[in-house]
């Protein structure tokens, strides 16, 4: 099965993109990406989508840097619930250990790797499963310039890495300054890996936290629920690509396919095996969408209720909903809600 990484790692991406003067939903098209995915930041987005907006970006921007700029927009939050207990540890190295164990909740198929070489020197590169040795060059100036972020946010923004290692090809002198000024270090292209280079004595030093045991215990259980969560998960990811989808009114099985990466008949194939099909895992979807929204947005009017929703049109939505709940939306709003709304859901 294909696999995932959170959009929360595309962050400042379409900032970016714009500043060249392009459209970034019209790239995000191009590579099979819903814009609407991005809205959350813990929704997942194809892998193999992923890697590729980043190198068409780069073309479409004409950025040979494309990777290294976007990742000066990011920080430790990109990785979310990760990050957070990282920056809690007792030293470096235990952040790290934090890192492996949980890196592939924000990345399906991803590990990294510290290798000590001797005793001054350590390695850190990412390693995909099953992936070829294709060179990706902005999957890997993103890749490195976040980890340095990263750990500049754990030891201090003077902290600075001992060397990088890239495979793409020598670029133009001004180019290989960019990279330089940069990461703020000695770069090596055309290297036989890309690879960052710290002081082994960093492994023992003691990031900037605060101890909060309490915190501690509720991140770990927070991270342990969703390592469990991720374990067959399958009709949980169709369903929250559903609800992504939703407000674009092109919540369709093949749409919902492009996003996952697989065809239409496999999706297919899928939800039979589990004993259902799409229009039930959409009409539930749909359902279950509509009681969050009218019980955390009371004032909502029912037609902004309905577009959210995908329906084109409110007497759709009202029916629609008359045959879910046996009662018109105003109705089930009375006995329900807690308090009089105005007269706009009416």
């Amino acid at each position: 099965m294909a696999s995932y990484i959170r959009s929360a790692s595309l962050g400042g991406f379409e900032d970016l993109v714009r500043s060249y003067g392009i459209n970034p939903i019209d790239v995000m098209k191009e590579v099979g990406i819903l814009p609407a995915l991005l809205r959350d930041p813990d929704s997942f987005i194809n892998y193999e989508h992923y890697l590729n907006l980043l190198e068409v970006a780069a073309k479409h921007c004409h950025e040979e840097c494309f990777g290294l700029k976007l990742s000066t927009k990011q920080t430790i939050q990109t990785i979310g619930l990760i990050g957070v207990y990282m920056s809690r540890q007792d030293t470096v190295i235990q952040a790290l250990t934090v890192a492996q164990k949980y890196v592939y909740l924000h990345a399906d198929s991803i590990m990294f790797r510290v290798t000590q070489l001797d005793h001054q020197l350590c390695e850190l590169n990412f390693i995909r499963l099953n992936e070829n040795d294709s060179i990706l060059p902005q999957k890997a100036q993103l890749s490195i310039g976040l980890i340095i972020n990263i750990f500049k946010e754990l030891i201090g923004p003077s902290w600075q890495a001992e060397q990088v290692k890239l495979k793409q090809a020598q670029p133009n002198s001004t180019i290989e300054q960019i990279f330089r000024s940069t990461f703020n270090c000695p770069v090596e292209f055309g290297a036989d890996r890309d690879a960052l280079y710290f002081p082994a004595k960093l492994l023992q030093a003691r990031p900037y936290h605060f101890q909060e045991k309490l915190v501690d215990q509720l991140i770990v259980q927070q991270l342990e629920t969703q390592r469990l969560k991720k374990q067959d998960n399958e009709i949980q990811l169709i369903e929250s690509t559903i609800k992504m989808l939703l407000a674009t009114g092109d919540c369709n099985i093949e749409n919902t396919a492009l996003c996952m990466d697989m065809h239409p008949k496999k999706l297919q194939r899928i939800l039979k095996d589990q004993g259902t099909s799409y229009r039930n895992v959409l009409e539930e979807v749909r359902k279950a969408e509509t009681l969050r929204i009218m019980n955390h947005h009371q004032d909502i009017h029912l037609t902004d209720l309905a577009l959210q929703l995908g329906y084109a049109e409110l007497s759709i939505f009202s029916r629609k909903f008359k045959s879910w709940f046996g009662m018109t939306p105003t109705e089930w709003k009375g006995q329900h809600l807690t308090y009089d709304a105005p007269a706009i859901l009416n």
